[in-house]
């Protein structure tokens, strides 16, 4: 059986299903690398990244809504009984799969640019702690901060400390190391 034969035996719903598990999968990871917020590219130019926003949420609906709707739409006839059956839910599983497959190499690979930046920074988290470092800042206002911390979530600061560290309030924090922290300000 060649490659070409072996795609015309897959009912509509599972090329679906397949296409869906490539789009949300290692093309989405291929185009946040070089367009996404992490990228170099979205910290200098704020339309791309708007951009960027807009596009995927247009894809993701359209993407959820048809994945959706084959659940609910007769599928193709085919000889097995439990392929068609699970032919209708095969779309929006392996949507939902790759999202969260993707999500955590995402996570993975923006949590390694994160330590590799606290890293460059070293001079400027050197010192007592608690020391901060502005990761990227938020359009207006709001951002994200590598925080130096090693014996304390900086969530937990007072308020004034906060405030020295970022010049607003601290929301939540991910440990990236024993010492650092990427905290999310607002």
């Amino acid at each position: 059986m060649t490659t070409m034969q072996a795609i015309q035996a897959l009912t509509f719903n599972e090329k679906l299903a397949a296409g869906l598990l490539i789009l949300f999968g290692p093309v989405y990871i291929a185009a946040a690398t070089f367009f996404g917020p992490d990228s170099s590219l979205a910290h200098e130019d704020f339309g791309t990244l708007f951009l960027w926003h807009i596009c995927w949420a247009i894809i993701i609906f359209v993407a959820f809504c048809t994945a959706i709707a084959t659940i609910f739409f007769k599928p193709d006839l085919h000889s097995s009984r439990l392929r068609m059956l699970a032919g209708r839910i095969l779309p929006i599983t392996a949507m939902v799969l790759a999202m969260l497959l993707s999500s955590v190499v995402m996570n993975t690979i923006s949590n390694r640019e994160k330590r590799a930046f606290a890293y460059q920074n070293e001079h400027t988290l050197a010192g007592t702690p608690p020391q901060a470092v502005v990761y990227r800042e938020g359009v207006p206002d709001g951002g994200i901060a590598i925080v130096r911390s090693p014996e304390r979530n900086p969530e937990y600061f007072a308020q004034d400390v906060m405030l020295d560290l970022t010049g607003e309030h601290i929301r939540s924090c991910q440990r990236l190391s024993k010492v650092d922290w990427s905290c999310h300000f607002d």
